[in-house]
């Protein structure tokens, strides 16, 4: 069974039994992006003509996600990565303040900003589509990075777009980051979490001991996201399994960002892997009852868990 993991002062410690400790400073790498929104009777098959109906554009992004819910959690977060340089940009960071989240480190790149076209159908299924952008340079060139020591958390989209160097300038932080991507010899993470389409296939036959390969002694716990059939926690000493919470699914949206921001909003509390992933699940769980993309309120998820 895996054993009763908390993160306490860079490190997994002692228990606590409350949800909410002083505010911690975040800072998230990765992407804010407008989804535009089209409601569907049902999902598309090949060759069909289907009606839709606009319900606009809301702030997406599954970075940008992560960002407002553990601002709304209390946290200090600050986004940093690539915005465009149109109009789309502005409107963008201007609802992540207005969520209060920090957008200072954001970079200016010439060109549009990234946007997605979300079809959703009356069950709450939804299918993404990327809409066409030119690539960002990778690896990014940040600057300005706010000073290393008053960081409690680093979430770390993809470290193809942000460079592995995130690692040393952290070293006290909890470290957080999307699964391995094929072929990358470096993924440095205490916690590596994801949905199971986002792990390559062989890293899903050992996930703790395939993801260790590239993330070193630091890696702590991977977790793998099942949808219905609920999420795994793996660390060294084995795998904890935790159930779907119950939903009425209105909008599946962001309900994996919701359940990586429920997690490491319970890890900063000092709350154990077990009841840190409880409390993902009713985050997440919650995140499907809402038409949106960002996590919703967490009075409504605390309440479940």
């Amino acid at each position: 069974m895996l054993g009763g993991l908390r993160w306490r002062s860079g490190r997994l410690g002692a228990p606590t039994s409350v949800w909410r400790l002083a505010m911690a400073d975040v800072a998230v790498f990765g992407t804010a992006v407008a989804d535009v929104v089209l409601r569907v009777a049902a999902l598309p098959r090949p060759g069909e003509q289907i009606r839709a109906e606009p319900l606009g554009w809301r702030l997406g992004g599954s970075s940008a996600n992560i960002a407002c819910g553990l601002a709304a959690a209390g946290h200090d977060v600050e986004l940093i990565g690539p915005v465009g340089t149109d109009s789309m940009a502005d409107e963008l960071l201007a609802e992540l303040e207005r969520r209060g989240v920090h957008t200072r480190g954001c970079i200016r790149m010439s060109g549009a900003s990234a946007r997605a076209l979300i079809l959703i159908d009356a069950k709450g299924e939804r299918t993404i589509l990327i809409l066409g952008v030119d690539p960002w340079p990778e690896p990014l060139p940040l600057r300005d990075l706010r000073h290393a020591s008053g960081v409690a958390c680093v979430y770390v989209e993809n470290y193809g777009l942000f460079p592995t160097t995130i690692a040393d300038r952290f070293p006290e932080a909890l470290l957080v980051a999307t699964p391995p991507a094929a072929g990358r010899s470096t993924w440095p993470a205490d916690i590596i979490v994801g949905s199971e389409r986002q792990f390559q296939a062989n890293g899903l036959m050992g996930p703790y001991e395939s993801a260790r390969a590239v993330a070193g002694g630091r890696l702590k716990v991977v977790v793998v996201t099942r949808g219905a059939r609920g999420a795994d926690a793996y660390g060294p000493h084995g795998c904890y399994h935790v159930a779907t919470s119950t939903a009425r699914q209105v909008d599946a949206t962001g309900a994996g960002d919701a359940f990586a921001a429920g997690l490491i909003a319970a890890l900063l509390a000092e709350h154990g892997i077990r009841d840190a992933m409880e409390r993902a699940t009713a985050q997440g769980a919650a995140a499907v009852e809402v038409l949106q993309s960002i996590p919703p309120d967490w009075v409504e998820s605390i309440d479940r868990a």
